[in-house]
C-alpha cells in the first residue's frame, strides 16, 4: 500500500488507520501482542520524525515502510520498519512558522520531569536550535501531555527508564550544543568564550572532554606527507561543522530507536504473508530548495 499526496494531505493519518484496521482485524493471539507493539510506534515515531511545517502541524519528514507479517490463520505474528531520508537539516534549523521535531518541545514543556532531572532543560525559547521558526507551540497541543505519551509507548515496546534515560540525556545535549558560542577572532579563526554556559553542559551530557571539544570545534587536523597541521577555523565553517555533530547525532539516536522498535516486533513464527505500508513525504516546493529537498521530491515521484 503506497500512500501518496501532497504534503499536508493526510498521507500519516491514513496510514495509521491502515495499520490500526490489520491490527484490529489481524489480532494476535500470542501473549507478546505484536499488534499493540506497532500501534505504539506511532507515537514515538511521530515524536521523534514529525514536525510543524507551514502546511501541516504533523508533518512526516522521514519516509517509513512497515512491512506486518501475517501467519496462515492470517493473525500478525511481526514486523519490520524501514525508513528513508530524515530531514536532518531541521535539527539545527527552521523556516519560519514551522518548528524542530515535537520531542524537542516535549522534553522543554516536562523539564521538571524525573526522568528530566539534571538535563538543565529550559523553555524552548531559550534554545537556538528550536526558536529559529518562532513558532514555540501549536495550537490545541499539549507538549507536556504528548511527553508522557511518548514515555508510555517507548514502555510498550519494552524500553526501560535506563534506555529513555540515555535517549533524553543525548537529546538534551543536542539542544546544549546548538547554545554554544563561536566568537570570530579573525577572517580566518574563531573561538569558544572561556565562560560559555553550554559548552560544559553539552560535555557533560555527552561524556567528552571539554578541552577536546573546545578545540576540535574551531579546528581541523590536516595531514599531509607525514606530518601533521593545525588549522584554525572561520567562525562560519566552525558553526557548520558544531551543526553537522548536531545533525548526526540526531540520526543515530534516531536510527537506534528504530532499531530498538524494530527488535520489538521481530519473530520467530514462520511467516506466510505480509502486507507492506509506505509512507513518504509529500511533494513540497519553495522560493528556494535544497539539495535534501530535491531527494525529497524525487523519492516522491
Amino acid at each position: 500500500i503506497i500512500v501518496s499526496g501532497e504534503s499536508g494531505a493526510g498521507k500519516t493519518v491514513s496510514a495509521k488507520y491502515a495499520m490500526r484496521y490489520f491490527a484490529s482485524v489481524g489480532g494476535s493471539t500470542d501473549e507478546t501482542q505484536v499488534e499493540k507493539k506497532i500501534l505504539a510506534s506511532n507515537p514515538i515515531m511521530e515524536a521523534i520524525g514529525n514536525a510543524k511545517t507551514t502546511r501541516n502541524d504533523n508533518s512526516s519528514r522521514f519516509g517509513k515502510y512497515i512491512e506486518l507479517d501475517f501467519n496462515s490463520n492470517f493473525s500478525i505474528v511481526g514486523a519490520n520498519m524501514r525508513t528513508y531520508l530524515l530531514e536532518k537539516s531541521r535539527v539545527v534549523f527552521q523556516a519560519s512558522g514551522e518548528r524542530n521535531y515535537h520531542i524537542f518541545y516535549q522534553m522543554c514543556s516536562s523539564a521538571d520531569d524525573p526522568r528530566l532531572a539534571g538535563l538543565k532543560l529550559d523553555h524552548q525559547d531559550n534554545f537556538s536550535y528550536l526558536n529559529k521558526g518562532d513558532s514555540a507551540t501549536i495550537a490545541g497541543v499539549d507538549d507536556a501531555a504528548d511527553f508522557q505519551e511518548t514515555c508510555r509507548a517507548l514502555n510498550v515496546l519494552g524500553m526501560k527508564d535506563t534506555s529513555l534515560r540515555s535517549v533524553f540525556t543525548v537529546l538534551a545535549a543536542i539542544l546544549h550544543l546548538g547554545n554554544v558560542k563561536l566568537d570570530e577572532t579573525s577572517a580566518d579563526s574563531c573561538q569558544i568564550p572561556v565562560d560559555d554556559p553550554a559548552l560544559p553542559i553539552a560535555c557533560s551530557l555527552l561524556k567528552v572532554s571539554e578541552e577536546e571539544l573546545r578545540q576540535w570545534l574551531c579546528h581541523r587536523k590536516i595531514v599531509s606527507g607525514g606530518e601533521t597541521f593545525i588549522k584554525p577555523l572561520p567562525v562560519e565553517q566552525a558553526t557548520f561543522y558544531r551543526d553537522a555533530l548536531a545533525k548526526h547525532t540526531y540520526a543515530q539516536v534516531f536510527n537506534w530507536i528504530v532499531k530498538q522498535i524494530n527488535k520489538c516486533f521481530t519473530t520467530t513464527i514462520k511467516t506466510f504473508r505480509f502486507i507492506g505500508v509506505l509512507d513518504i513525504y509529500g511533494f513540497e516546493t519553495f522560493e528556494s530548495n535544497s539539495f535534501e529537498q530535491f531527494c525529497i521530491n524525487y523519492a516522491n515521484e
